[in-house]
């Protein structure tokens, strides 16, 4: 602070003192520039009356002394005579001090000459028959000599060492209570409460001195009482699991907590910013001001979340409204979780409801059957039906158990020798319906997955395609290796999909007929448990099909996956 005071004072002086001696520079010059204009003016007057008497003009102009030049200029510029000796000139018609002469009778200039290479002062007269006299002055001769800039730095000198002084004088007369304040602060901002200043004489600093010491020990008796209401509530906020911010009557924040930073990805202090400021909450606080009680919505920036928000007012003493608080709850999960029950309830219930309802029916209806060969019909509907019951709720269970990752096993597998095992037991299944069932295998194949997941894989593709594939037609199975991934493809002459229902066969419970698929015995498990597998091995599965002519899966999986590849397969209900 001294310093800088110093330096204010010293650069003032040193800006007053470059101003006063600009200023009486400019002047002075302005003073003797004019003082030489009226000299040449004369000069010229006075050379003309000589040569108005018929005196010779050559010998007028050379009775000049030396540092005086005379020009004597044609009407049209042509230079007629010049004292400096030379005789090879430009025309000066155009030269402001003869175009000047040319309008009033006298004009001047003050320019480099091009000539003798230094900087003059020119005046011109212009005569009775038309032609100009012109007399010129080296500019040096303004200059106000060495002995001029010798007391300016004398001068300067003096007064910046007086200066410095006073300057001194004064930041120590100013800083001294201020330090001594300065260092009581310091001491009681490191807990020496009972700090205090000394009280001056001089009526400002008195009262300053009086005013710190009463804050002092107002904050001495309150200190200790604010700490520890502080840290109680900074204890709260921080392990709450919902997000708190409040703000006061002016909309500054009072409030902010960690989870609400993190629940709208908010970076440092926003403690005393206006409310309205924090771009990530204007939305929320204009769907608070247009509602009324508790509302959910969602946000998008810098995760998608549902939250549910609830505020309420803070009063002060008086009953008086000092703010709002605010507290946003993060439903995601459970929105997450209650449209997943829901939906698996409500599928679920829809599949086990058929072949309940015909178990039932067809076991009810036993009562009254006489007829041994309707009697054992009945009872093979009904054990038709208890397989596909069974077999909807092993899709179920199997589908639960790789969506949860439960005992995933991956190692190095041979795809080949896995894919000829699942060829061969499925290969009377085609036989029977007369469907030939081919196989093709790059050899040297490996894969890191989990073998009965890539078995599973596998076996329900295959099985699909023969359970949707005509007689006499064929379905084939191939291997290979491109880049870094194993592809697998498995393609049939079945009955193929129509282009609209692509984009979600992989829905769980989903079916293109619901009539035939039913028929076939299909639960509309298969292809999402397909999905499940193929994602939690960090791949992709395409398809292509063809009504009429047939359909073709292709996968696409790392032969080497990553340790943490199962994490790829989180959340993968977004995908169905």
């Amino acid at each position: 602070m001294n310093r800088r005071i110093v330096r204010a004072f010293l650069g003032t002086i040193v800006v007053a003192m470059l101003f006063l001696t600009s200023a009486f520079l400019i002047i002075s010059n302005l003073q003797k520039i004019d003082m030489v204009e009226k000299q040449l003016a004369d000069k010229n007057a006075f050379l003309i009356t000589y040569l108005e008497t018929g005196e010779d003009e050559v010998s007028v102009l050379k009775s000049v002394d030396e540092k005086t030049r005379m020009t004597l200029i044609a009407a049209d510029g042509t230079v007629l005579y010049d004292s400096s000796g030379k005789t090879d000139f430009e025309n000066h018609f155009n030269r402001k001090e003869i175009q000047d002469a040319l309008k009033t009778g006298t004009g001047s200039d003050i320019r480099m000459s091009s000539s003798l290479g230094t900087q003059m002062i020119y005046f011109a007269t212009r005569l009775p028959d038309g032609r100009f006299l012109r007399s010129a002055m080296a500019s040096d001769s303004l200059n106000l000599g060495s002995m001029f800039s010798t007391y300016m730095g004398v001068a300067f000198l003096l007064v910046m060492f007086l200066s410095y002084l006073f300057a001194q004088r004064i930041s120590g007369y100013l800083l001294e209570p201020i330090m001594e304040m300065t260092f009581a602060t310091e001491r009681i901002a490191n807990g020496e409460y009972t700090r205090r200043v000394t009280v001056r004489k001089e009526a400002d600093l008195a009262k300053l001195g009086s005013n710190f010491n009463h804050m002092a020990e107002r904050l001495e008796n309150t200190f200790l009482d604010n700490q520890e209401k502080q840290n109680r509530l900074e204890a709260i906020l921080k392990s709450m699991n919902s997000g708190v911010f409040a703000y006061d009557n002016n909309d500054q924040i009072i409030i902010f907590n960690p989870f609400c930073k993190e629940l709208f990805g908010i970076y440092g202090d926003v403690i005393g910013k206006n409310i309205y400021d924090i771009k990530e909450l204007r939305e929320l606080l204009f769907s608070m001001e247009s509602q009324e009680g508790a509302m959910e919505l969602r946000i998008d920036k810098p995760m998608v979340r549902d939250i549910r928000v609830k505020s309420a007012e803070i009063f002060g003493e008086r009953v008086q409204r000092v703010g709002t608080v605010v507290v946003l709850e993060d439903i995601t999960d459970l929105k997450k979780l209650e449209k997943m029950r829901s939906q698996f309830v409500a599928n679920v219930s829809h599949e086990l409801k058929t072949p309940l309802t015909s178990i039932k029916g067809f076991s009810e209806t036993l009562k009254f059957v006489q007829d041994e060969k309707t009697r054992n019909k009945f009872l093979d509907i009904i054990n038709e039906e208890s397989e596909r019951l069974t077999r909807l709720i092993n899709d179920i269970l199997t589908l639960s158990s790789i969506e949860q990752a439960k005992a995933a096993k991956p190692e190095f597998i041979d795809p080949v020798a896995e894919t000829e095992k699942i060829y061969h037991l499925l290969t009377p299944r085609a036989e029977a319906k007369r469907i030939r069932l081919t196989m093709q295998g790059q050899e040297g194949l490996k894969a890191y997955c989990d073998r009965d997941n890539f078995k599973q894989l596998v076996l329900n593709l295959v099985d699909n395609a023969i359970k949707y594939t005509r007689e006499e037609g064929s379905v084939n199975i191939s291997l290979s290796q491109v880049k870094e991934s194993l592809k697998i493809v498995v393609e049939d002459t079945g009955i193929g999909i129509p282009d609209k229902h692509l984009s979600r066969i992989f829905e769980r419970f989903y079916r293109v007929d619901k009539a035939r698929d039913r028929a076939m015995g299909g639960t509309g498990l298969g292809l999402a448990i397909v999905k499940h597998i193929v994602l939690g091995f960090g791949g992709t599965i395409d398809v292509e099909s063809e009504v009429g002519k047939g359909t073709r899966f292709i996968i696409f999986m790392p032969i080497q996956q990553d340790e943490d590849v199962q994490s790829k397969s989180e959340d993968l209900d977004n995908w169905f």
